[in-house]
């Protein structure tokens, strides 16, 4: 790009009626000093100059113009503009028929195209067009003066670009403060998750964000809160939680997941919610919980293709963070006003069972040693399946954290399988009691008296929501089981798995001994204000 100039004075340079060389287009021209087509003092200024025909030839050209478009002055006389430089030929076509029909100059003014000589790169050009007339005034061209702005659009859009940046930061960043305050408040988790989306959504300039949150049973994620969704979606509709679903896909990568383009994605299909609203770019984010499992997905969502940069992602993640704090905070208050309801209803209920616990260990016992032993290994699971159910705060319970906790002593014998699932507490708290049942008597007659042998227990939920059920499965390939108290019908391990699973939950147990042995336990599941006493 040359020096500043006035370009009304170039102008006035070139024009055929000004001062210098007043020579009509069909006159003869002379070689040497006055020969415009190859070197004058058309040459000695900054600015392209050129003359064309009606027809858009080039009848005269500097080589300040002729190096805009990648050839020399000689080579584009007696040449088209299609010729020399196509992508410019329809607005230059436009211009000349402009300036016939008005007879007036046009200009100053930009126009922008590609040139041969910057293949695939977009300039941008300052030009005045003004008539040319020959010896009966008629209008037979156009004259036509050029200073390419390619640089100077370049740092005015630098700076454009710089300055929505800016905003778009300060943005996010007043969001962030604005969703964070808002969680120190005493409000309910589902304003601040509203807040969320609606702040994602300005701060990112999407027309979907969402909020799913983890449903008890582990197998779908609920959208709890939502901005752009149809209508009567939010608080109803859910996505599964497998990986083929872009929320599945990204609690199971525990990480930011950045989609380019849905159409094209070959980590994950996408559910029927996003591609029913024509999703095609976005981000998701896994929002933690309070105790180990995620509480669910923060995502935002455009329908088109959108580049999201790294001040865009920290940005998403912050708003998870603060949610999370803000799910652990709710939890944490739930928990507190629970505990001490609950504890003078826990400690009578649990010296009872204690006491019920002894009575049936010892009154039957030919051997006071084993006895104390067997009592000693029920009261230490009943102790771990208190202590992490008391970890939760007695409310709506991780069953596999009770599993584990219970089972801990017999890690790498039993095979655990089933969906991270929240249960009522009183639930989970006699379901170690069973699983502990279940382990002594494999202690004595099945697979965890075997080095080599392995016990398989899995879970599931069945049903609609307001009438699911658990079942439970302890499969023991070790055939010794039919001679166990469990298989009987007078052992205390039979008669405490059925006095807590048919006559406290109302549930069924069932028994298959004959290749090994397998007992199935299937419970409903009550509301956590439902659960019996």
């Amino acid at each position: 790009m040359g020096p500043a100039i006035n370009e009304g004075a170039a102008v006035a340079r070139f024009k055929l009626t000004g001062a210098a060389k007043e020579r009509k287009m069909d006159e003869p021209r002379s070689k040497g000093a006055d020969d415009l087509s190859t070197v004058t003092d058309m040459d000695t200024v900054p600015v392209g100059l050129c003359v064309l025909s009606e027809e858009l030839m080039f009848l005269r050209i500097n080589e300040t113009m002729a190096e805009f478009h990648g050839y020399t002055a000689a080579e584009h006389l007696g040449r088209s503009v299609l010729e020399v430089v196509p992508d410019l030929e329809p607005v230059a076509r436009r211009l000349m028929k402009q300036v016939i029909d008005t007879g007036m100059p046009l200009g100053p003014f930009e126009i922008a195209g590609e040139t041969p000589a910057d293949p695939g790169i977009q300039r941008f050009w300052m030009e005045y067009w003004s008539p040319v007339t020959d010896e009966r005034g008629e209008i037979v061209g156009a004259s036509v003066a050029s200073v390419e702005i390619t640089e100077r659009k370049r740092i005015e859009r630098e700076k454009d670009n710089a300055l929505r940046l800016t905003e778009r930061r300060l943005m996010q960043q007043t969001a962030i403060a604005e969703l964070g305050q808002l969680a120190l408040e005493d409000v309910s988790l589902q304003i601040i998750l509203e807040k969320a989306v609606e702040l994602a959504a300005k701060a990112l300039h999407v027309p979907l964000t969402k909020v799913l949150a983890f449903e008890d049973a582990a197998d779908k994620l609920k959208l709890v809160a939502g901005v752009g969704w149809n209508d009567g979606l939010v608080g109803i509709a859910s996505v599964g939680t497998e990986s083929d679903s872009q929320a599945g896909y990204t609690l199971m990568a525990k990480e930011l997941v950045v989609v380019d383009d849905l159409r094209t994605e070959q980590r994950f299909s996408g559910p029927e919610l996003l591609r029913l609203h024509g999703v095609i770019s976005g981000m998701s984010v896994p929002i933690a919980g309070s105790d180990g499992r995620p509480y669910g997905v923060i995502g935002i969502h455009a329908v088109e293709p959108c580049t999201f940069d790294k001040g865009d992602r920290d940005f998403l993640q912050s708003l998870a963070a603060i949610i999370s704090t803000a799910v652990r905070q709710q939890a944490a208050k739930l928990h507190s006003s629970l505990l001490i309801r609950e504890m003078s209803h826990r400690a009578g209920n649990m010296l009872q069972l204690v006491s019920s616990i002894a009575a049936q260990t010892f009154r039957h016992a030919v051997d006071p040693l084993a006895a104390k032993k067997a009592f000693d290994h029920r009261l230490s699971s009943l102790a771990r399946a208190n202590h992490a159910i008391a970890q939760q705060g007695w409310v709506d319970t991780r069953l596999q954290k009770v599993v584990e906790e219970t089972l801990a002593p017999f890690t790498g014998k039993i095979r655990m399988a089933g969906r991270d699932v929240l249960l009522p507490p009183e639930l989970c708290f006699d379901l170690g009691l069973v699983l502990n049942e279940l382990c002594t008597n494999s202690i004595k007659y099945g697979s965890l008296s075997a080095a080599d042998w392995v016990v398989d227990l899995s879970w599931r939920i069945d049903g609609p929501k307001d009438a699911s059920r658990l079942t439970v499965v302890w499969h023991d390939p070790v055939t010794a089981h039919i001679t166990s108290s469990t298989a009987s019908s007078t052992g205390f391990g039979t008669k405490l798995i059925r006095q807590l699973v048919e006559s406290k939950w109302h549930g069924t147990v069932s028994v298959e001994q004959e290749a090994h042995y397998r007992m199935t336990l299937a419970l409903p599941i009550p509301s956590s204000t439902s659960a019996p006493l």
